[in-house]
């Protein structure tokens, strides 16, 4: 075996290792951009979800005040159901569809623990035709604790702390 033919097996060996390993990389990069597309989704959709709920949920207190507040009779008072519920329901269902929108892409957990708080939203404004501030009002801070309980884990599956802290370092 000469030196030129030991250069070519080397230069051969190297050719060889050298695509082995862009193939390697190529693939591990690929594999991170995908998870940071579905970071990215998955932050899309729950800042979508909270946005409505939050929103839907202070409204809500409008009904509360309603139901608290209302002097007159039970005609009347279906009445005035009948005429504010149709704003409040489609706050909710607007809710459901977003919701139905990205349920794909949200953990088992969180999405049952949304799907229980879209219950409960429509179920709110189906409670409140009762007249009972008081039901009305254990539903509506229902609500808030179930809202609160999934932003903790949301918190959990984007792994929010960590990303802070690691975030905090970074800036230091």
């Amino acid at each position: 075996m000469s030196n030129s033919d030991i250069i070519s097996f080397f230069s051969l060996l190297f050719s060889i290792m050298a695509v082995i390993f862009s193939v390697f990389v190529y693939l591990k990069d690929q594999k991170r951009n995908n998870q940071d597309q579905l970071f990215q989704e998955k932050l899309n959709s729950y800042k979508e979800l909270m946005h409505i709920v939050k929103s839907t949920h202070a409204k809500f207190f409008d009904v509360v005040d309603y139901v608290q507040f209302y002097k007159g009779d039970k005609n009347q008072w279906k009445k005035k159901f009948l005429k504010y519920s149709g704003a409040y329901y489609g706050q909710a269902y607007e809710f459901k569809y977003c919701l139905s929108k990205n349920s794909f892409i949200l953990q088992e957990n969180i999405l049952n623990k949304l799907q229980e708080l879209e219950f409960s939203l429509i179920h709110f404004v189906t409670s409140s035709a009762h007249q009972d501030s008081e039901i009305t009002f254990n539903a509506y801070d229902h609500i808030g604790y179930q809202i609160e309980e999934i932003e903790k884990l949301i918190k959990l599956d984007l792994n929010i702390n960590n990303l802070n802290i690691g975030l905090e370092k970074r800036i230091r």
